[in-house]
């Protein structure tokens, strides 16, 4: 059974709490927190950005190189990519106007258990707009009681943080980790190999967004052994 999470040095956590509902609460903050149930877990929480742009995010934790956030260093967490598909896909439903995507993996804490985050950004504004908060909660909740269907679960490499290509791909696909561009040519093969292998899911495809020739060439033969399809967008 997944369990939803909020921290109260979150500032939507507080709003989260301010609302009535009854949650997990973590015992710090929301990059740097331990966890030992064995559920998967769907932490509600701010979404912090230097633009400031209003904006609905998911994403799995993990620290792709030697920075990092909360978390181990070069240590991905567990994705789970028909759970995280289907709380986006409930997501992309709230109607307000604002941005609604995947982020590629970032931050901590990178433990053995699922952990999925559902962010709302990226103001003190947003993260205290009560009706806001509870659109985001509630589309969290359907999305956990309304397990989604895909055709198969695709991880991705390259492309912005904000990974708009591949957040596209969730109407049929359901998505794991994703590595931007500004990690990817940096990776080393455990890395590469932890996208796929630290999974709830079998990983079936991955998806590559503008990655030049060279790099390309060493993921591809850091997962040969894995019996992936590779595509190109």
């Amino acid at each position: 059974m997944t369990k939803i999470a909020i921290s109260l040095k979150d500032q939507v956590g507080l709003t989260v709490k301010r609302l009535g509902y009854a949650f997990e609460e973590l015992d710090g903050d929301v990059i740097d927190f331990t966890y030992t149930g064995s559920e998967p877990l769907v932490v509600i929480c701010r979404h912090e950005s230097s633009s400031g742009k209003p904006s609905l995010t998911v994403h799995y934790p993990g620290n792709p190189l030697d920075s990092t956030m909360g978390g181990r260093p070069r240590t991905l967490g567990i994705s789970f990519p028909s759970l995280a598909t289907s709380i986006y896909r409930q997501i992309l439903k709230i109607d307000v106007n604002i941005d609604k995507v995947f982020e590629a993996t970032h931050h901590g804490p990178t433990l053995k258990t699922p952990i999925i985050f559902a962010e709302l950004g990226s103001s003190q504004e947003l993260w205290s707009n009560e009706s806001l908060v509870k659109k985001l909660v509630d589309a969290v909740i359907r999305g956990i009681d309304s397990p989604t269907q895909c055709k198969d679960n695709f991880i991705g490499f390259g492309g912005p943080h904000y990974a708009y290509t591949f957040s596209s791909m969730t109407t049929e696909s359901c998505l794991g980790h994703i590595v931007s561009k500004h990690y990817v040519k940096s990776l080393d093969e455990s890395v590469i190999r932890q996208t796929v292998l630290n999974s709830k899911e079998k990983i079936h495809k991955v998806v590559f967004n503008d990655v030049n020739k060279n790099t390309l060439a060493r993921i591809k033969n850091s997962l040969s052994d894995l019996n992936l399809l590779f595509e190109f967008v």
